[in-house]
């Protein structure tokens, strides 16, 4: 007598990729050829940055440079921070407090301020960026939006996990450099 058999489920068995997951397959050079982040579990293409985005992070790093040497600590261009367990995201900028010791990705006790440039990602940097690096304790975060010309400069509440209200400066004027004691002039 043939015996009953259970047909395969139709439903779809999914399971959210890790931090680690994502971190390893970085570092086996998964992702050479693109850019990708790690949000929620899902891996999500980034678009390539083009040559304005890349001149305004070089200029960045150019004005806080010499005020990074003089605080002893260390700032680096399109590094990684694992947010959560299933989060991992890539900062434009990242200025790291002094001793802080970096390994592959950062973790939010190690960053002292982080720096988006956005052209076109100004909904993502300004929503759920903001909130993510917020929560990982990143005691300020900017972002240039270079459209319209401002830096939209975050600082944490007394919570220590979400930033207040955004002090906005146009481009031309000088912004306090946090932690680092100095200020830079975009323009």
């Amino acid at each position: 007598m043939n015996q009953q058999v259970r047909l395969a489920s139709n439903k779809e068995w999914a399971s959210p990729f890790t931090a680690d997951d994502f971190l390893h397959m970085l570092e086996l050079g998964a992702f050479e050829d693109m850019r990708a982040e790690l949000v929620r579990g899902e891996i999500e293409k980034m678009m390539p940055a083009d040559w304005s985005h890349g001149e305004l992070n070089a200029r960045l790093i150019g004005l806080l440079f010499p005020l990074v040497q003089a605080a002893g600590t260390k700032a680096g261009a399109d590094v990684v921070i694992r947010i959560d367990a299933h989060t991992v995201r890539a900062f434009d900028i990242a200025v790291l407090r002094p001793g802080a010791l970096p390994q592959k990705a950062l973790r939010g006790e190690e960053v002292l301020f982080a720096i988006e440039v956005a052209e076109t990602t100004q909904k993502r940097d300004l929503g759920e960026k903001r909130e993510e690096y917020g929560a990982a304790g990143i005691p300020a975060y900017w972002v240039v939006d270079s459209v319209a010309r401002v830096t939209h400069c975050f600082v944490l509440d007394a919570s220590g996990t979400a930033y207040g209200e955004a002090r906005i400066v146009p481009f031309g004027e000088p912004m306090d450099v946090p932690g680092l004691g100095g200020q830079i002039t975009l323009d």
